[in-house]
């Protein structure tokens, strides 16, 4: 073999380490003459190469699609040019798509071709993503519009179109500032644009709910709009775009006689109506409410319905519907309320006093504010202890970087009291960077689906031993044998046990401390997980994070983690307890809802 040869073998060897396709020689009979492939792009092959290699499309392929492929071949070999191919393919790890390009090899007697394939799956994933949320956005029964920083309108959907009386064409060539759109507070005054909650958005990053208003239409006709802003962040934080989102309030501002209006609405909307006779003191409630608090029935006494909200909340509920009821003026208030599956619920209830057929009544709607309440939670907590370390920090980064200038510019100027600064510089800087990327992963994690898909729990639990013991070699972590099957998101649940872990270790004052994880079914469908730990409790500052109702001081990025885990439990419709009884060490009880055999 010649010099040459030898080099331009070697040239093609080094092609197939680095290359990250896998590419496969196929004759004009479609035999498989060579693989190429190495550790980047074997995982992608639908069997090992070695398989393949004198066998032909029919052995591996159905009929149908090795004849698709075949005739390829033949119009890459007949035309002498490349050709490119889509293709899908069902493998044992699920329906993988492909994109290759087939190229005539083999000089002026071409008989083979080159197949040199693609893993689009990712790419047509996000594709069909991107094609749900078009559809969404333009079904969408709520009005939305989307904002640029700039002030003007980008995006507009039908719904918005019949809201606000105008093409979108139209819309979407104004400035959300503009005095065309001629809004109004209730007692007819202009909202200046100051108060507008885009504005305010803008300002603050924080998302504006329930903000109503009325507008004057182009025909000359008044709507009363109930608009919802929120923030789209940019990656260094900043407010790139606020969607609003815009109901029609107006049948509730005209106070009309009937409430059939919510029939078409509640389910999408989260509203429930009910109507309260003053003389039987018995409550009827719509469709809405029975699938709000899940019962199969909704008309209690009104002492009975009280009795299911909160103990701190009753007195105010019991309070409000006495005033409404004695002055006429028309009541709302928030308020926690049990559901029927025990699950604690935001509710926001309105309500006014009307005489129908000579007969006194309370009429009003309930609507489920439990996770609005969460994200003006999560805003509240995420803000605080984002800005508490990162105020932290930055005192470490410029106190150190002072005395790194101190040290450069004295006589006596050491490489190591230098090389100390930076250091502590660069170890500020880090934390900083895993605080983010905590944040973010803890925010993804929460607005996902998270009562979707059901997995046996002892493979979450065993996870987390392999993960945590080959991070903390001098952890003994055990896990108990369970058959149990959870309702809920993996994702969710291996985070909550991972941040459970992590903080129990923390805290504990051993050097080679011992957790064992449990978990067992009861009967009453939910599946209980047990975090044991030896050695000193986690602090009373961060047990009171998994009992807090209301956001308060946070001393570190650790109670991030422990408000992640309520948050994350909660979304799962479950529940989290520390036993303030155990002794030394810490006990955790996780519930969640056990799957359902179908």
């Amino acid at each position: 073999m010649s010099e040459e040869r030898l080099h331009d073998q070697d040239v093609l060897n080094g092609l197939c380490e680095i290359i990250s396709d896998p590419a496969i020689v196929l004759d004009a009979d479609g035999a498989f003459v060579d693989v190429i492939h190495n550790a980047h792009n074997g995982a992608l092959f639908f069997k090992d190469p070695e398989t393949l290699l004198g066998a032909d499309l029919w052995d591996i392929f159905s009929t149908a699609q090795a004849d698709q492929f075949y005739a390829i071949i033949e119009d890459a070999l007949q035309s002498g040019e490349q050709q490119d191919i889509e293709y899908q393919l069902s493998l044992d790890h699920g329906e993988r798509y492909f994109e290759a390009r087939v190229t005539p090899v083999g000089g002026d007697n071409m008989e083979r071709v080159l197949w040199l394939a693609e893993d689009i799956t990712q790419r047509k994933q996000r594709q069909k993503k991107q094609a749900l949320i078009e559809r969404v956005f333009e079904v969408s029964p709520v009005g939305i519009v989307v904002v640029e920083r700039s002030g003007k309108i980008s995006l507009a959907n039908e719904r918005a179109e019949e809201l606000l009386g105008l093409e979108r064409e139209k819309i979407t060539q104004r400035r959300y500032t503009q005095p065309e759109w001629n809004i109004y507070y209730e007692d007819g005054t202009e909202i200046p644009d100051s108060e507008h909650p885009v504005t305010r958005v803008l300002e603050s990053g924080e998302p504006v709910f329930g903000f109503e208003h009325w507008i004057e239409l182009d025909n000359g006709n008044e709507r009363w709009l109930s608009s919802n802003a929120a923030p789209i962040l940019g990656e260094d934080g900043t407010v790139e775009r606020v969607v609003v989102g815009l109901d029609d309030a107006t049948g509730l501002k005209q106070r009309e006689e009937q409430l059939e209006w919510l029939v078409g609405t509640e389910t999408l909307a989260d509203i429930g109506g009910w109507e309260l006779d003053l003389e039987t003191g018995t409550i009827e409630g719509t469709t809405g409410m029975k699938r709000l608090y899940g019962t199969s029935e909704y008309n209690p006494t009104l002492e009975e319905a009280i009795e299911q909200y909160h103990p701190d909340d009753r007195a105010a509920v019991r309070d409000a519907i006495e005033a409404c009821c004695e002055t006429g003026e028309p009541m709302e208030l928030e308020a926690r309320r049990q559901t029927a599956s025990e699950t604690e619920r935001w509710f926001r209830l309105r309500a006014e006093k009307t005489v129908r057929n000579g007969t006194p009544k309370l009429r009003g709607i309930v609507r489920d504010i439990t996770q609005d309440k969460e994200r003006e939670q999560r805003l509240m907590v995420m803000s605080r202890v984002l800005r508490h370390n990162i105020r932290n920090k930055l005192t470490v980064i410029r106190g150190n970087s002072r005395l790194l200038k101190e040290e450069l510019d004295s006589p006596g100027f050491t490489v190591d009291a230098a090389s100390g600064h930076i250091d502590r510089i660069e170890n500020a800087s880090e934390e900083l960077d895993s605080l983010a990327e905590r944040a973010r992963t803890f925010d993804r994690a929460i607005e996902r689906d998270l009562r979707s898909g059901t997995f046996h729990l002892q493979q979450a639990l065993t996870a987390v031993q392999s993960d945590l013991t080959e991070q903390y070699s001098e952890v003994t972590i055990k896990v108990a044998p369970t058959d149990a099957e959870v309702s809920g998101d993996r994702m969710a649940i291996d985070l909550i046990l991972e941040i459970l872990v992590e903080n129990v270790l923390e805290y504990s004052d051993l050097t080679d401390p011992t957790i064992e994880l449990t978990a067992e079914e009861t009967p009453s469908g939910q599946v209980t997980v047990e975090v044991d730990t030896d050695g000193s409790a986690i602090p009373d500052m961060e047990r009171d994070v998994l009992t807090s109702e209301t956001e308060g001081p946070v001393a570190h990025s650790r109670g991030l983690g422990l408000w992640a885990v309520m948050w994350l439990v909660r979304r799962l419709g479950g529940s989290v307890t520390m036993d303030e009884d155990h002794g030394d060490g810490t006990r955790v009880e996780l519930v969640f809802p056990q799957a359902r055999n179908e």
